[in-house]
């Protein structure tokens, strides 16, 4: 009889303290919200962008550009204690990228000028810059840009009646302006003047300037 009753007890001590958890459950379940099958599935879209946002590279918004132009060089050369102003054309090949920003950027520009001769005269030019400019937009299709850098400039210069013998490679300043007309989404046109100055003491070749016309695209 003392077995019955202590078994009893324990029963009733058992419902007692599991009757808070049974209802804890009970409230659960009633809060529970049916969800869609639209609604799920936009939830995983977004989740799925917010990923794709954070992988992503500052580089995907790095542009390149790639251009040609026909240049004008007006260069002051010094020999035999003389100056002789000379003019040569030819074309130029730039290429260059945003600095993770649609208004800086960087550009490498090459320009070959070929071989001027006149009598016994004959006047080589090339020339590589490198660049870091600036462009914004001015009124309409309009841009300008400002840009500055480093050049080296391989000059000949040679007049055999004259005895005058000139072959220089000399690092220059280089400071440009210009402005561009965007007439495509990824292609503008424009004109550039750019003014250049010697670096270094010894050499024939002290300043110069140049102009060129320009066609751009953008990638």
């Amino acid at each position: 009889m003392q077995i019955s009753k202590t078994i009893q007890f324990v029963l009733i001590a058992l419902a007692l303290f599991s009757a808070p958890t049974l209802v804890q459950a009970a409230g659960s379940s009633s809060e529970y919200e049916e969800v869609s099958y639209d609604d799920l599935l936009n939830e995983l879209s977004a989740k799925k962008n917010h990923l794709a946002k954070k992988q992503s590279s500052s580089f995907d918004d790095v542009r390149l550009h790639a251009g040609i132009g026909y240049a004008n060089s007006f260069s002051n050369i010094s020999a035999n204690k003389q100056n002789f102003n000379r003019h040569a054309s030819g074309i130029q090949l730039s290429l260059g990228m945003d600095l993770f920003s649609p208004n800086w950027y960087s550009e490498g520009v090459f320009r070959n000028y070929g071989l001027t001769s006149s009598g016994s005269e004959e006047f080589t030019l090339r020339e590589f810059d490198l660049k870091i400019g600036y462009t914004n937009k001015l009124e309409s299709v309009w841009n300008y840009t400002v840009s500055s850098g480093l050049s080296n400039r391989f000059l000949k210069f040679s007049d055999p009646s004259r005895d005058i013998s000139v072959d220089s490679t000399t690092p220059s300043l280089v400071i440009s302006t210009g402005f561009l007309a965007q007439v495509h989404k990824n292609l503008s046109l424009g004109a550039e003047v750019s003014a250049r100055t010697a670096l270094v003491n010894d050499t024939s070749d002290k300043n110069s300037f140049d102009f060129a016309f320009r066609l751009n695209t953008s990638l």
